[in-house]
């Protein structure tokens, strides 16, 4: 308890300090499942050729990047690249603990830097290569590790670009687990251009971008590339049994989050100390409900205004009410709720900042479904911090929306407390648990219900019939599952254990 103090203390000096210094899901992915490939017996290799296009030639730069949850990070996995068994050209990403890339013009160049959850976790890889610069690696936007880079371009080659498999023969150094918005680029992106992208689905036609693959539209064997290049790969037809396109958990927005400014996520994955914090010096940082390997997550950027308006106010507005101009964009996966703390101060971004230290219930979350409607009030607030410059909402359920404060002279009769808006969600539960061959969900009407392995592979989908769904898991073998129960525009996700007698 004393630990979990000192920390909120910690948090609310980070912001005040910031003063003075003055998803839905991520769409689909690749899923490679290795516990059926194992158990097949011939052992199918299963990757996405991509074609021989000269485009995949980027010669003196090269940037690499993918969201990935692999099934084991100790094994050495080859993510994607194109190289000949003669090792003098070409490059290759890989995973091996930590980052793993090779590149050759033709000397070798080798790094292997940084670690990664063993599993059930999804993380960010990149990889830039510049010649007469550096070979750099980055976990999450950070750069893990680089070394001296050679001043020759990389060494061109006819072989296609493979994703999830060796380059070079095409039987070797499978990846397990899933993959998610590969990126090549004919580029060494900056550190600071790839954390501005990492969490937004790219457009496809952003310099230097030469091949993108986000897997929302692959199908069958068809894997189409989102840029005019048209680098479309296909899986060979025999590898269906052991691949799918599964709903990604990736901490990646939606299209509207692409125009917003200091995108930042919660995830597990992120930092096994912070997954659950998004700190930032915008104006808004949350502590999020987010349990450790769990996949729900938060995507969330805002609009780079400053100062305070006076449009778009919520009805019953006080006629001195002012609201932010900055407003955040929120995208989830699974359920969400966090803490949220506004930094007036920082939120202002040097405009005109919105009355301090006003009493408490006066200030306003406001929340709309587009950056063209007015507001609605959500909640009060509930503590404030450092001379009232600092406000706190405690334990709100997010949504796919645009979130702002406001304060006036009055409380708008119409903001619900924290508690009402957390007794709108009903109370679903899961019984028994652990369950043998079937388990029941309560309050269910109208609901989807989905059962995912750990891995995030889909299992079963079912819609509820009535209050009461029952969902058959004779034939699910025993061990820890998640049951997403999506009803409306709230999505619950609970774990059960499944036990045989």
């Amino acid at each position: 308890m004393k630990k979990k103090f000192l920390f909120i203390l910690f948090f609310v000096f980070a912001l005040t300090m910031n003063h003075v210094k003055a998803q839905t899901t991520a769409g689909s992915c690749f899923y490679v499942d290795y516990d059926s490939w194992n158990a097949g017996g011939t052992h199918p290799p299963v990757y996405i050729d991509c074609g021989t296009s000269n485009v995949f030639n980027t010669g003196y730069e090269l940037t690499m990047e993918v969201w990935i949850r692999i099934y084991n990070s100790s094994w050495n996995q080859k993510i994607m690249g194109k190289v000949t068994n003669t090792f003098n050209n070409g490059y290759v990403m890989a995973m091996q603990t930590g980052n793993y890339a090779e590149v050759w013009d033709p000397v070798h160049y080798q790094l292997i830097s940084g670690s990664v959850p063993v599993d059930s976790a999804w993380v960010h890889l990149a990889m830039t290569y510049a010649a007469g610069g550096q070979l750099t690696e980055y976990i999450n936007g950070v750069n893990v590790g680089s070394i001296n880079a050679g001043v020759d371009p990389i060494a061109s080659s006819t072989n296609p670009f493979i994703i999830g498999m060796a380059p070079w023969d095409l039987i070797s150094f499978q990846t397990f687990g899933s993959l998610d918005e590969v990126r090549v680029w004919s580029i060494a992106r900056s550190q600071a251009d790839i954390r501005s992208t990492m969490f937004k689905h790219l457009q496809g036609n952003e310099a230097g971008l030469i091949a993108y693959y986000d897997f929302n539209s692959a199908s069958g064997t068809n894997v189409p590339d989102l840029t005019s290049n048209a680098n479309n790969g296909t899986v060979d037809a025999a590898a269906a049994p052991y691949y799918s396109w599964q709903p990604s958990y990736a901490a990646v927005g939606g299209d509207e989050m692409y125009n917003m400014t200091d995108v930042n996520a919660v995830w597990f994955g992120k930092d096994p100390a912070q997954y659950n914090f998004g700190a930032t010096t915008n104006g808004l940082s949350i502590i999020s409900n987010i349990q450790s390997k769990h996949f729900d997550y938060a995507v969330f950027g805002h609009n780079d205004s400053a100062g305070t308006s006076t449009t778009h106010l919520p009805a019953g507005a006080s006629v001195d009410f002012k609201r932010l101009s900055r407003e955040w964009y929120f995208n989830k996966g699974g359920n969400i709720s966090a803490d949220l703390y506004f930094n007036l101060y920082n939120a202002a971004a040097g405009g005109d900042t919105l009355a301090l230290n006003q009493p408490v219930q006066y200030y306003t979350l406001l929340v709309r479904d587009s950056a063209s409607q007015d507001y609605s009030a959500l909640a009060c607030a509930d503590n404030l911090y450092s001379g009232g410059t600092v406000v706190k909402f405690a334990g709100l359920p997010l949504d796919n929306k645009y979130y702002t404060i406001g304060v006036g002279s009055t409380q708008l009769a119409t903001t619900l407390s924290v508690d009402a808006i957390q007794n709108k969600n009903e109370n679903n539960t899961l019984y028994p648990n652990p369950a043998c061959n079937y388990f029941t969900v309560d309050h269910a009407g109208n609901a989807v219900i989905s059962m995912y392995n750990t891995m995030g592979c889909l299992l079963k989908q079912v819609k509820s019939s009535g209050d009461l769904t029952s969902v058959d898991v004779h034939d699910i073998s025993n061990g820890i599952y998640f049951v997403e129960i999506r009803k409306h525009e709230q999505t619950i996700t609970k774990r059960i254990v499944i036990q045989k007698n």
